[in-house]
């Protein structure tokens, strides 16, 4: 028995009336010459009917295609599918083995999930594994990593406190424009402040958080331009070769640069979904 994908009526579509079908054609284009995340892309596309009829076996075909050839997202995408019984049969040893190998390809998203795991055990054993993997999906920028790990450092919970570390992790959460942060931020300025000899930081702080974070939005904004970002992207930064089915190197993106980074995140299904977060 295998799980059915959602409906069009159960998520937030992105393409609609073809909209994203020159989109899309450029997704085939680039799967063929081995572009593993315009695979990830169109299983998404394939899973949920956006933008293309629903096909869950061509969904699950380019996923695990992707997959095999140990592409760090379709790994941990794969790992969702199972967990949750998208697409797939519900399968939690599946999805777990799929998780400790996208960790083992240093995928933040799957790095925080692993750590959440990890925290939400009753056996503490694990902990210190589960704040390094914290770190390092903070260090790549992830922003709930950041977000998790800057609130256990203010409270002191499974790590020793570190109000000055908390502090800066809400401050780059802020200057990011995660406006989430900016009452953490404000709290751990008030707790330094108390402190001696930390006037120069909280100076600092204080400033970040005075900065008016400006974000330039297109009045047309929505996911189907989004996406048309995310295909222009590959074709400029030659993820595939169309001579000699060469996967290049993936360009890593994060909230620090101005590039669009397609990374879907725990819990995601549609393409509306991956590509709004990462707006």
């Amino acid at each position: 028995m295998s799980a059915q994908p959602d409906t069009p009526d159960a998520v937030n579509l992105a393409c609609i009336d073809g909209q994203c079908d020159r989109d899309i054609r450029s997704l085939q284009k680039m799967a063929r010459y081995n572009n593993f995340e315009a695979m990830t892309l169109l299983s998404m596309i394939y899973a949920t009917g956006d933008g293309l009829d629903a096909d869950p076996k061509k969904a699950l075909s380019y996923l695990e295609r992707a997959a095999k050839h140990r592409s760090p997202m379709a790994v941990f995408l794969l790992s969702e599918w199972y967990r949750e019984g998208f697409v797939v049969a519900q399968d939690p040893q599946q999805s777990d083995k799929l998780l400790s190998e996208a960790v083992k390809l240093n995928h933040p998203p799957a790095q925080y999930r692993k750590a959440l795991q990890l925290l939400q055990q009753a056996d503490t054993t694990d902990v210190a594994s589960a704040i390094t993997l914290l770190e390092q999906a903070s260090e790549k920028r992830l922003v709930d990593a950041m977000f998790l790990l800057a609130r256990l450092k203010q409270n002191g919970a499974f790590v020793a406190q570190d109000i000055e570390g908390a502090a800066q992790l809400f401050k780059n959460l802020v200057l990011s424009g995660h406006d989430q942060s900016r009452p953490y931020l404000r709290n751990t300025i008030e707790m330094l402040a108390a402190e001696p000899n930390k006037s120069a930081l909280v100076a600092n702080l204080q400033q970040s958080y005075d900065v008016e974070v400006i974000r330039i939005i297109d009045r047309d904004f929505n996911a189907t331009s989004l996406l048309s970002n995310a295909v222009s992207q590959m074709n400029r930064t030659g993820l595939y070769s169309r001579g000699s089915m060469t996967k290049f190197p993936e360009i890593s993106c994060d909230v620090t640069n101005t590039c669009l980074s397609f990374r879907p995140q725990p819990g995601e299904k549609s393409v509306r979904q991956a590509l709004i977060s990462q707006k």
